[in-house]
């Protein structure tokens, strides 16, 4: 091989390594903003501001069906949940009434994407220690 091949190669791989690395930044910023948009709604739901079907319908938009039934949805939704029992244990004392309503919008969102708890560790579950 003379020298104007191998540098040929040399330009191309790298040329190929700038479009695969260009790629990859571009979708993990897409899927990055997805999931911003996604827990901006979560939040929005769990303050009472938006349906149940509703998000569904706006969730389904943003992301697709194997998103929404993956492992990080599940983790996207607990984790607004526990913001919102959060901010409602802060501002009150005595929270029971807000408590059983967010656990109806819990089981509602469960129902709605068909959630389960089958994404639990098990050491999470009573008894083991």
């Amino acid at each position: 091989m003379d020298g104007d091949t191998i540098i040929g190669i040399v330009w191309g791989v790298l040329l190929v390594g700038i479009l695969i690395s260009i790629y990859f930044a571009y979708r993990r910023r897409r899927r990055r903003t997805k999931r911003v948009l996604i827990m901006d709604l979560l939040k929005r739901y769990f303050e009472g501001g938006m349906p149940t079907n509703q998000l569904g319908q706006r969730t389904r938009e943003i992301a697709s069906h194997r998103f929404t039934q993956s492992a990080e949805f599940f983790s996207l939704a607990i984790a607004a949940f526990q913001g919102a029992v959060d901010a409602k244990r802060e501002h009150q004392p005595h929270y029971e009434e807000d408590e059983r309503k967010l656990l109806s919008l819990l089981a509602a969102l469960k129902k709605e994407f068909g959630l389960t708890d089958l994404y639990q560790i098990e050491a999470w579950r009573p008894g083991r220690e």
